[in-house]
């Protein structure tokens, strides 16, 4: 009898630790078509390559693609208030991202100048580190997945 009780003890308490469990919260189905569309962006960018593999004018293709996820992003349906709050700032920021891009893109184009890229970039991306944050905290840390993490240049 007392095997019994103190195996009882141990499995509660095991049950109540998380042990054995999935520990994650459950997300709402507006979080989780979030991070849906996060991973299949980044899955068709990275399908189109990287610049220094396929030729600079990739970016174009790739800012495209990024306008249509916010696009998505900002179309999700079934978002209580709050999320869709968050998901509007959220579309934003990924739109400045992405316009920030296609600005770059056509700016070198037309001059060929990598300076005027890179300082058109680095402004872009302060919407895009913004919007990391937010999609993170959201509960979608897929959207704070950037393609092509695992690349090492040879």
């Amino acid at each position: 009898m007392r095997a019994a009780a103190i195996i009882g003890l141990l499995a509660t308490a095991l049950l109540l630790a998380g042990c054995g469990g999935d520990d994650a919260p459950d997300r709402s189905d507006a979080v989780e078509q979030l991070a849906g569309l996060c991973d299949k962006a980044r899955e068709d960018i990275e399908a189109l390559g990287l610049p220094a593999e396929t030729g600079f004018e990739v970016l174009k293709p790739w800012s495209t693609r990024g306008k249509r996820l916010a696009g998505d992003v900002g179309r999700l349906k079934g978002a209580t208030a709050e999320e869709r709050t968050q998901l509007t700032a959220l579309a934003e920021e990924l739109a400045a991202y992405y316009d920030g891009l296609a600005l770059g893109y056509e700016t070198y184009k037309k001059t060929r100048s990598s300076e005027v890229y890179a300082a058109s970039l680095e402004r872009a991306t302060v919407f895009l580190n913004s919007a990391e944050k937010r999609a993170t905290a959201f509960g979608a840390p897929e959207c704070a997945v950037r393609p092509f993490a695992d690349y090492e240049p040879s």
